[in-house]
């Protein structure tokens, strides 16, 4: 509480001294704290410094000699041979080399089995073809039976597409050129020529003209194609080759053929060439 101050007394004495505080009143309790306000935006980036000197490049190092090439190593040894592969598998389609000739009528081995006498005094053709060149030694047959009755004057023969006789066996009368059979299936004979002949890829006739005593019957029987037909085709192709064929009753066996007189029969007869 204030002290109130009355005028002093124009008499009065001297002031003495101020009296000692007085005691420190009791802390007043603090004031509760305010909340702490929102964030401010961030301030905006300030500019990029300048970039600094780049740095100079090194000097290039040189490069160093080439070493010397080593001397060449010797070859090492050959290594072992290795096993041979498998062997080619026999074709499906047998060839006149298969079985030890140079050209055929036609695969005897699908042939009909049956043998038919070629008929005494008629000249007899079958073709066959060759497709590389050959040298050609014999003319071959197979005879189910013969009884070795050719008669003087039986020959056979070669000849080109044209009908020039190229070669023959010349006379076959008995077994002086082909063996007797008399064997169950018989067996392919094989007639010599007189000389070798080499022939060049093409279609050729071999021909021959076989004489015996008919009543005997002891000719040769020999192997046909199927000749249940009385009278198949002997000429086949656009080209119209004669790959069959008959001349009847002729004299001997001809010097030239002439195609256009041969005519179709009902016996196709094997023939081949070795």
């Amino acid at each position: 509480m204030a002290l109130s101050v009355w005028p002093a007394p124009e008499n009065a004495g001297v002031v003495g001294p101020i009296g000692p505080a007085g005691p420190q009143g009791a802390k007043g309790d603090a004031g509760a704290t305010g909340s702490k306000g929102p964030k401010g935006d961030t301030g905006p980036a300030g500019p990029a410094g300048p970039q600094g000197v780049q740095g100079a490049n090194g000097p290039a190092g040189s490069a160093g000699p080439a070493g010397a090439r080593g001397p060449k190593g010797d070859l090492g040894p050959a290594g072992p041979q290795g096993e041979p592969g498998p062997q080619t598998p026999l074709p499906e389609v047998w060839l006149p080399s298969d079985l030890g000739l140079k050209a055929w009528a036609f695969d005897p081995g699908v042939s009909s089995s049956s043998g038919v006498y070629p008929s005494s005094g008629s000249v007899r053709i079958t073709s066959v073809v060759l497709h590389t060149t050959q040298t050609v030694s014999k003319i071959a047959w197979h005879f189910f039976g013969y009884a070795g009755g050719l008669l003087s004057g039986s020959n056979a023969g070669i000849y080109s597409a044209t009908g020039e006789r190229l070669a023959q066996v010349g006379d076959m009368v008995g077994e002086s050129k082909v063996p007797g059979v008399h064997n169950i299936g018989g067996q392919t004979v094989a007639a010599p020529l007189t000389s070798s002949v080499t022939l060049k890829p093409g279609v050729y006739f071999i021909a021959w003209w076989f004489r015996y005593n008919t009543t005997t019957v002891d000719g040769p029987s020999m192997l046909v194609a199927d000749s249940s037909s009385p009278a198949p085709p002997g000429r086949f192709g656009l080209n119209n080759v004669v790959r069959y064929g008959v001349i009847s009753s002729a004299p001997g066996l001809p010097t030239t053929l002439n195609s256009s007189s041969l005519t179709d029969g009902p016996n196709r007869f094997w023939a081949g060439l070795a």
